[in-house]
């Protein structure tokens, strides 16, 4: 059964900070596997993970209608944007999360908070 711990959360739930200067996202551990979890640092600081939604095994780790979401916001140039806690996830397509896709993902979020891509510095673990 996937994690129901997972909930899609609404851009407007996110702090009016991101989006209005620069922003750096640190990953806290290694790329290349199916979550990384990091830190986006601006005016404060704010947990924000990105996880590869297609992991089926041992066990799913999101449901069909969740999966279905987050790929239909990939096809159309966004990133879908959950949350788990008091930590936001950005969910994506795919069952592994390597550089080239991880400045992609964090390019779409920038967007979906209204900014500027080169707002954003990404500082990846490797």
């Amino acid at each position: 059964m996937p994690d129901s711990a997972l909930r899609r959360a609404d851009p407007f739930d996110l702090p009016e900070w991101i989006g209005a200067g620069e922003c750096t996202w640190t990953t806290s551990e290694s790329v290349g596997r199916a979550r990384v979890d990091g830190v986006l640092v601006g005016a404060e600081k704010l947990e924000l993970s990105v996880l590869a939604a297609d992991v089926a095994y041992p066990a799913a780790v999101v449901g069909e209608q969740l999966r279905h979401d987050i790929h239909q916001a990939w096809v159309h140039g966004q990133v879908l944007l959950l949350s788990e806690g008091d930590r936001f996830v950005l969910a994506i397509p795919g069952t592994s999360l390597e550089v080239a896709t991880l400045y992609e993902v964090i390019r779409r979020f920038a967007r979906t908070v209204g900014a500027q891509p080169a707002c954003f510095t990404v500082a990846l673990q490797l």
